[in-house]
């Protein structure tokens, strides 16, 4: 339930507009019937992720609901053949019966945008995020490397209100027995937190212009200026909840423990009420937005080029392709959003951007997608029982390294479990789950099959390897690590055999009975959200437009930011908010336009 780290295949709306390139660029509210009010304001989205789809989303609701003499004209690009940025799915077993997320998992109830999205654009909820599997006792354990350090109780299946009520009791006794009355304290400091964010959202600070401003006048400064060690001592969190349970969390959602991350992000980690999926994958939200609002969508389309009209706040756009500049960026853009991380983006401006965004440290997370007829072995956990071993396993570090790794990143601070969390996301049985099936499912029921990782012995039982499993059987597994993963590790964990046949031991090189389907992708995921106290604008200014005058903004500024929002929180919500907070400064500088006489 705690994980919501941050990552679609999209439907093309209508026809390709090109022959030549393996485009697809989508006309979206070209309506010929439509009569044009008296101006067209042109706006760009680079990038068609939460934050450019919100932008778009949102500019057209608050354009709609101001009596604008404007006709807004949006075009959204992005690099990708798909709409959601760092949200998508893709198809376990390759089947699509099966979409898995490979991004962005969760949201939550506090995330606005999000949840109201999800229910005004008719979007199903996920039934399950994640399963546990029917042989465990316990859906979720968090290991340190050594051994399970906590462990919650699986929910039954069986309609039993009693026997689930009274196992969610016996966890929340657990955790009071064990910690005292730092759970009750970590909750009420995210309340804290999570009723000061939410300030920004609603008048008088929605929108603001400085993301400074909204964090100085919340004095969320006292949450982002310090890790979240600190902040959790402040509030007199135990070191022991602290390190076992709180930075379990921040693991699996940001690859980073309590001593690298700054205290807003690491209490954001435990606020997780009404967590929430789409069902399908949540980059649906974000297409809808932009099926909602923008006039064309531009994928497998960089931007390569941003150029200040001389003496004007318009923009010329060049992209990798000139026939389609010549179709669709001939005419200048009014407006221009740029919606990915300025270090990644590789645009150019002219005139050059002055005090452009600062290059920020980005997390390396690698995401490995597969299934298998194992289930996690219990001989490398050090368990006896295949009931023992949790479904899904988040970590954290052993006492004797807290203090030394806690600050430390990736491989290095990762610690004695090697990896971030393991979760199965589900158990398939693709001969009844419904639909036909034609994917590669193994023969094999591997009913002898033998540990041969670090942790089982010459002691080891039948009990401590994977039992008889059927072959309609298959488990679906996400796991996060700071480097790829090996083909050993993976056996290790699953517990059958396997001989390395290079040193790189690719996991891809494991036999197909064994890893019936393989994913793996490597993400910048999300910046490191290390303790900080100032922050970037949301808008960007030109060399031309400083020589306007020292505030360009009083006459209003046309170029925008919203990856400024990335080192503050980083989750689907919060690129959301961006795109929301500069759709209202765009809507509201061009209310503010048409009520100035015209000379």
């Amino acid at each position: 339930m705690l994980s919501r780290v941050v990552f679609t295949s999209v439907t093309i709306l209508l026809h390709l507009i090109s022959a030549a390139a393996d485009q697809s660029q989508s006309p979206l509210h070209d309506d010929p019937l439509r009569v044009p009010q008296s101006k067209t304001h042109r706006v760009a989205i680079i990038g068609a992720g939460p934050g450019g789809s919100s932008a778009s989303f949102y500019l057209n609701q608050f354009s709609q609901s101001l009596d604008l003499d404007v006709d807004l004209d949006i075009t959204v690009f992005d690099a990708n053949p798909r709409i959601g940025g760092r949200t998508t799915t893709v198809n376990a077993l390759d089947d699509p019966r099966y979409p898995t997320e490979l991004g962005a998992s969760i949201f939550v109830k506090v995330n606005h945008i999000l949840y109201n999205a999800t229910r005004d654009f008719g979007l199903a909820p996920s039934g399950k995020i994640y399963e546990a599997t029917p042989e465990s006792q316990y859906e979720l354990g968090i290991w340190d490397g050594n051994q399970f350090v906590f462990k919650t109780a699986s929910d039954d299946d069986d309609d039993d209100d009693t026997r689930s009520s009274w196992r969610g009791w016996w966890d929340i006794a657990k955790l009071l027995w064990k910690y005292g009355l730092s759970p009750i304290r970590t909750q009420r400091a995210t309340k804290a937190a999570v009723g000061a964010f939410l300030q920004v959202y609603e008048e008088p600070l929605f929108p603001f212009r400085s993301l400074q401003e909204a964090v100085d006048r919340t004095a969320l400064d006292a949450y982002t200026g310090v890790s979240g060690r600190e902040v959790l001592q402040e509030t007199h969190v135990s070191e022991l909840f602290s390190r076992e349970i709180i930075q379990a969390s921040t693991r699996v959602n940001y690859a980073s423990n309590l001593g690298g991350i700054h205290g807003l992000e690491t209490l954001v980690c435990m606020a997780i009420e009404g967590a929430m999926a789409v069902d399908g994958g949540n980059w649906q939200i974000f297409d809808e937005m932009v099926k909602r609002s923008a006039s064309r969508v531009l994928l497998n389309t960089t931007v390569t080029d941003v150029t200040q009209d001389p003496g004007k706040k318009s923009y010329r756009l060049q992209t990798n392709d000139p026939d389609l500049d010549a179709h669709f960026n001939a005419d200048a853009y009014d407006t221009v959003i740029l919606a990915a991380p300025y270090q990644f983006a590789n645009i150019s401006f002219t005139p050059p951007l002055v005090d452009p965004p600062s290059k920020i440290p980005y997390v390396s997370l690698y995401v490995t997608l597969l299934t298998s007829p194992h289930q996690l072995s219990p001989a490398y956990f050090g368990l006896q029982s295949q009931a023992d071993v949790p479904s899904s396993i988040l970590t954290t570090l052993p006492e004797y390294l807290n203090d030394e790794l806690s600050s430390r990143r990736g491989v290095d601070a990762v610690g004695p479990p090697g990896f971030w969390s393991i979760s199965t996301l589900r158990v398939l049985h693709p001969d009844i789950d419904g639909l036909s099936f034609s994917g590669p499912i193994s023969s094999n029921s591997n009913s002898n099959s033998t540990n041969s990782g670090r942790r089982p012995t010459e002691t080891d039982t039948e009990s401590d390897t994977n039992s008889k499993t059927d072959s309609e059987t298959q488990y679906l597994y996400k796991i996060f690590s700071p480097a790829p993963l090996t083909g050993t590790f993976v056996s290790w964990i699953l517990g059958f055999p396997h001989a390395p046949t290079s040193k790189e031991d690719p996991v891809s090189t494991l036999p197909k009975e064994d890893i019936t389907w393989l994913y793996e992708k490597h993400w910048h995921s999300y910046p490191y959200e290390t303790p900080r106290r100032t922050f970037d604008n949301f808008t960007l200014h030109t060399m031309s437009s400083l020589m306007n005058g020292p505030e360009p903004e009083a006459e209003g500024e046309n170029l925008f930011y919203l990856s400024s929002m990335e080192s503050f929180i980083s989750t689907m919500e919060t690129s959301a908010l961006s795109g929301m907070n500069v759709a209202k400064l765009i809507i509201d500088q061009l209310q503010l336009q048409q009520r100035q006489p015209q000379t």
